[in-house]
């Protein structure tokens, strides 16, 4: 009987990895539900302009959008008692804060985004895809798989630059 039983669970287990197991990528469809993005106690600071490579994680306002680009402009922020630290406890209202300088713009190319979430007022992060955040950051309402009464505001982002490329766009919800 442990043979047979044995033998079942070793044939299931080579069904699920030729069928692709935990290897597949998992399909996350527009406006799913997404994770609270964590948040650091800082982000990377800004350097000179022609720093190389801007690989890290950074702070950038809600974009706006230029012909074919997001454009960003990435600073550096502090939270909760990093903040306080850094730039005194008046300058970290609702527990976070940011530096006005230096900063980089900085034009993202829709396509080299990977990964990108949205919050809603609710406190709801949700995942799209670039293109729908190019539409949102446009003016556009956002498309039929919103979730009834979402609204695109414009909070900041959390984004994480790999290679030079900016890879993935975390909207953070701050009051």
């Amino acid at each position: 009987m442990k043979q047979r039983l044995a033998a079942a669970v070793c044939a299931a287990a080579l069904l699920l990895a030729a069928c692709g197991g935990d290897d597949a990528p998992a399909k996350v469809g527009l406006y799913d539900r997404a994770p609270v993005p964590a948040v650091p106690d800082r982000t990377e600071a800004i350097g000179a302009a022609n720093q190389t490579p801007f690989d890290g994680l950074y702070w950038a306002e809600a974009p706006s959008v230029d012909n074919t680009f997001l454009v960003v402009a990435l600073t550096q922020a502090f939270f909760a008692d990093t903040c306080a630290a850094e730039l005194g406890a008046e300058n970290c209202p609702n527990d976070y804060g940011t530096l006005d300088e230096p900063y980089v713009l900085w034009d993202v190319q829709v396509e080299t985004l990977e990964v990108v979430t949205v919050v809603a007022e609710s406190q709801q992060n949700y995942a799209i895809t670039a293109e729908e955040l190019f539409s949102l950051a446009s003016g556009n309402a956002p498309s039929a798989e919103a979730p009834e009464g979402y609204q695109y505001i414009e909070f900041p982002f959390l984004l994480t630059i790999r290679d030079g490329k900016i890879v993935e766009a975390h909207q953070i919800w701050v009051p």
